[in-house]
C-alpha cells in the first residue's frame, strides 16, 4: 500500500463500489466515507463488498447522534463484512448541527467523546463473553445485563481514530484513541505547532508510545494542469468550512479571522459568490494542495513530515459534481501505484 487514503465522494450510491475498487487497484492504503448527505457506515458496506484488501474508514461517523452501543454493534458488522478492515473514525460534530438537526445534547464534547470511546471499545471487547458491562459517567449510564452477542467479533480491538481540531480534543485522541484524524482545514503549520504537541500530551498522559498511534489528516487536493480551475475549486471548499466556528483555530493561527467573518456574513446572506471570492490565494495555498500531479506529490510529501497517513479529498462544495469526479480521477492517477 502507498500510504495514502482517499475520501469517497460519490454522487450516486452505485458509484461508491467503483471508486473503492479503483482506489484498491491503484494501491491506496484506505478509502473513507463522510457523514453529511449519506451515512458513513452504509457507504462503507458498499465499499467493503467491492474490495478485498484496502482498509475502510469513517471520516467521520458522528459519535453523539447514535448510542455508543449501536455504534459498537455497527462497527462489528462492518468489520465482519470487510473481514477486519474497518478503521472507526469518530467525531463529536458541531454543536449547532448536533442540537438543531439531530436534537441531541452536545454537552462538553471532550468528556462525552471519551465516554463514547470507552463504551464502544468495551462492548466490542466483551459483548460475546456473556459478561455484563456497567458504566456510569457524566453523559452515559450503560448496563448490558441480559445482552449477549452470540458470535465473536472478527477483531476484539477495532482501531478508533478520533477527529479533532482544538487542543483538548486533539489531546484526547492521544489519551483514548488509536489514531488522530485531522480536519480538511489543516495546514502544515497547524500540524507542527498545535496538533503534534497536543497528541504528545495525550500519549504521555495515557502512558503510550507514538509507535502505537497513527496521525492522519484529511487534505483538500485538487490535481489539475489547469491551475486556475483547481484553485477556484479548492477556494470554494475552503469557503464552506470557514463558515463553521468549530473549525476556526487553523484560520485564526494564520491570521485569517477577518476573512472568515466576511465569509460567514456572506453565507448568512446566501451570497455564495462572495463567500468563494473572499477566500484568498494565500488561504488556498495554506489549506489545500493544488497543482499538477508532480506539484501535488511534492506537497503531500511535505505533509508526511508531520502525519503518517494523508487522506486526500477532492474539492466538492459549490462545484458541479462532474468536476468532482474529474478531480477524484486525477488523485487516483497522481498517487496510485
Amino acid at each position: 500500500m502507498n500510504g495514502i487514503g482517499l475520501i469517497l465522494d460519490a454522487h450516486r450510491i452505485s458509484d461508491l463500489a467503483r471508486l473503492a475498487s479503483q482506489a484498491e487497484n491503484h494501491n491506496f492504503h484506505s478509502v473513507w466515507t463522510t457523514e453529511l448527505y449519506r451515512t458513513s457506515f452504509q457507504q462503507l458496506s458498499i465499499a467493503a463488498g467491492a474490495t478485498k484488501k484496502i482498509k475502510l474508514g469513517t471520516a467521520v461517523a458522528l459519535a453523539f447522534i447514535r448510542s455508543p452501543f449501536i455504534t459498537a454493534i455497527t462497527s462489528m458488522d462492518i468489520d465482519e463484512i470487510s473481514n477486519g478492515r474497518l478503521i472507526l473514525g469518530l467525531g463529536s460534530g458541531a454543536k449547532r448541527t448536533n442540537e438543531m438537526w439531530h436534537g441531541v445534547e452536545h454537552g462538553k464534547p471532550v468528556v462525552k467523546i471519551k465516554e463514547c470511546i470507552h463504551i464502544i471499545k468495551n462492548i466490542v471487547l466483551k459483548s460475546h463473553l456473556n459478561e455484563d458491562f456497567v458504566f456510569k459517567g457524566k453523559y452515559f449510564n450503560i448496563n448490558t445485563k441480559g445482552y449477549y452477542r452470540a458470535f465473536k467479533p472478527v477483531r476484539e480491538n477495532i482501531p478508533v481514530f478520533l477527529a479533532g481540531i482544538g487542543k483538548q480534543m486533539t489531546q484526547a485522541s492521544g489519551e483514548v484513541a488509536d489514531g488522530y484524524l485531522g480536519h480538511v482545514v489543516c495546514s502544515k503549520k497547524y500540524l507542527s505547532e498545535i496538533t503534534i504537541n497536543s497528541i504528545k500530551k495525550g500519549l504521555d498522559k495515557s502512558g503510550r508510545n507514538k509507535k502505537d498511534f497513527t496521525i492522519s489528516s484529511i487534505i483538500t487536493c485538487a490535481v489539475s494542469d489547469d491551475k486556475k480551475e483547481a484553485f477556484e475549486a479548492a477556494r470554494a471548499t475552503i469557503a464552506f468550512y470557514a463558515t463553521v466556528r468549530t473549525y476556526e483555530p487553523p484560520f485564526k493561527l494564520h491570521g485569517f479571522e477577518n476573512r472568515c467573518k466576511k465569509i460567514r456574513d456572506a453565507y448568512f446572506k446566501k451570497d455564495i459568490q462572495t463567500m468563494i471570492s473572499s477566500v484568498t490565494d494565500d488561504m488556498v495555498d495554506t489549506f489545500a494542495v493544488v497543482g499538477n500531479a508532480d506539484d501535488c506529490r511534492k506537497k503531500i510529501k511535505q505533509y508526511k513530515k508531520y502525519i503518517d497517513l494523508p487522506i486526500l479529498s477532492a474539492p466538492h462544495y459549490f462545484i458541479d459534481f462532474e468536476l468532482v469526479e474529474i478531480f477524484q480521477k486525477n488523485i487516483l492517477e497522481a498517487f496510485g501505484k
